[in-house]
């Protein structure tokens, strides 16, 4: 397989390139079918896909980081509830996490320590929605908004929801203890907001 990168022929099978570590191989946000570097759209379900080679080993990276967080017998039952009818009505409820005061905090520190630092709460404001069986609906900069109830719904979904919250806030006091030992940040915070009610998902 020739790297779009470097031009480098790499063997059949490789992910990342021998000589300049460039992904060789996207993963589909949407059903995690592997395609070609050069793919614009999925060929397993037709979801457009973000431009490779240039995000390359970075983006490919990020998100394999995601989906270890996902159970995998929690991703083979969402992956089964593709195809399913569209605009359902159903109840759902909503978790909004972000950090506080990110923009105030960030701005002062260099962009890769930013980077870092947003990735590092990630792995704690992601993790518990999985655990939970919630859906991650969307990374919005230093936030986060996730489903209860949609597409796999559970009688406890609001109690779900409030569980993940918990998990989240503990995990972020010990975060910020982290940074202010480590990097001397001070004041490191996160919000989470929950709400349940009727919505149409699709």
């Amino acid at each position: 397989m020739r790297c779009l990168q470097c031009g480098t022929e790499n063997r059949a099978g490789a992910r990342f390139c021998r000589k300049c570590a460039a992904a060789l191989a996207l993963v589909c946000a949407q059903c995690g079918a592997e395609l070609p570097a050069d793919a614009q759209f999925c060929d397993a379900c037709g979801a457009a896909l973000a431009p490779g080679p240039a995000a390359g080993a970075e983006a490919n990276a990020a998100l394999e980081r995601l989906m270890r967080q996902v159970p995998k017998e929690y991703a083979e039952r969402l992956l089964a509830t593709r195809g399913q009818p569209h605009d359902e009505r159903r109840t759902v409820t909503i978790l909004f996490s972000d950090i506080k005061g990110s923009t105030a905090m960030l701005e002062k520190l260099d962009p890769e320590d930013a980077k870092e630092i947003i990735l590092g709460a990630f792995e704690f404001l992601i993790a518990p929605i999985y655990r939970y069986e919630g859906t991650l609906v969307q990374l919005m900069g230093d936030a986060i908004l996730a489903f209860f109830g949609a597409p796999i719904a559970h009688e406890d979904d609001p109690e779900r929801a409030c569980r993940a919250a918990l998990e989240i806030t503990t995990e972020s006091t010990e975060y910020a203890k982290k940074l202010e030992r480590e990097k001397g940040i001070e004041g490191f915070n996160v919000r989470v907001g929950i709400h349940t009610g009727l919505g149409v998902v699709g």
